[in-house]
C-alpha cells in the first residue's frame, strides 16, 4: 500500500466547503492537539477548545478521514523514518512561496547526520546524549534524520538524542512536534521568533514528559 498516496488522496477528498490549505491545516492541528493532550496538562483547556472549535467545523464522515490519515501517518513513520509531512505538504502544492518555503528532502538531511556522527567524540556530549537545536526546523526533517542514522549506527535515539526545535511558523513546527512525538524523540518544540527571542507557544513531546528530561541547554 502506498501510505503517503492514502493520505493524500484522504486530504484532497475532505475538500468542499474549506480549500485544501485548510483541511491540511486542520488535520495537523488536531494531532497536534490530540497528542499534547494525552500527555501535557499545560494548557489543556485552551487546546482542548481549539481542538473541538475545529471538530465542530466537519461531519462525522470527515473526521473519520482525518482520523484515518492520521493512523496512515503513523503507520508510515514505523515504516520508514522520514519527514512524511513535509513530503505530504509540499506534494500538495500548499507551501508558502513568498517565504521561500522548501524542506530539506530525507536522503539530504540523512547524509548530513552521517556527517555529523562520523566524528562520535564531538557528536556526543559528556552525558552520552547528542543534544541538538535547530532555530529553524521546518518539519523536522534535520531531526528526523539524525534519529535515523544514530538508529543505523546502533543508537538509541529515544534515549540518547534530546532536541530543541524552534520555528516561527506555527504550523511547521506542529508538524515536527507530530512527528517527533510519535517516533519517540525526546524534545521541547517552540513556537518562536529565533532573532527576537520571542516564545508563542510550546509543546513537549510525550518522551520528553516521560522522561521528565532537564530543560535543555545548547551545547
Amino acid at each position: 500500500m502506498d501510505i503517503k498516496k492514502t493520505i493524500l488522496t484522504n486530504l484532497r477528498s475532505n475538500t468542499g466547503s474549506y480549500g485544501l490549505s485548510t483541511i491540511f491545516f486542520d488535520w495537523v492541528e488536531l494531532m497536534a492537539y490530540a497528542i499534547a493532550n494525552a500527555s501535557d496538562k499545560t494548557d489543556f483547556s485552551e487546546r482542548e477548545n481549539a481542538y473541538l472549535t475545529i471538530v465542530r467545523k466537519y461531519s462525522k464522515e470527515q473526521l473519520s478521514c482525518f482520523s484515518e490519515s492520521f493512523a496512515a501517518l503513523i503507520l508510515a513513520l514505523e515504516s520508514e523514518k522520514r519527514d512524511w509531512l513535509g513530503e505530504i505538504y509540499m506534494d500538495l502544492g500548499i507551501a508558502n512561496r513568498t517565504t521561500g518555503q522548501c524542506f530539506t528532502p530525507s536522503h539530504v538531511a540523512r547524509l548530513m547526520a552521517e556527517l555529523t556522527l562520523s566524528n562520535h567524540d564531538t557528536a556526543f556530549s559528556s552525558d552520552g546524549c547528542i543534544h541538538y537545536f535547530e532555530p529553524c526546523c521546518g518539519s523536522g526533517s534535520l531531526v528526523i534524520g539524525l534519529a535515523s542514522a544514530m538508529e543505523k549506527n546502533g543508537h538509541n535515539y529515544q534515549t540518547e538524542l534530546k532536541v530543541h526545535c524552534e520555528d516561527l511558523d506555527r504550523h511547521c513546527l506542529m508538524m515536527a512536534y507530530i512527528q517527533l512525538s510519535l517516533l519517540g524523540i525526546q524534545a521541547v518544540c517552540q513556537v518562536k521568533n529565533s532573532l527576537s527571542q520571542d516564545v508563542y507557544s510550546t509543546w513537549l513531546t510525550p518522551f520528553f514528559v516521560l522522561h521528565n528530561c532537564s530543560p535543555f541547554q545548547a551545547q
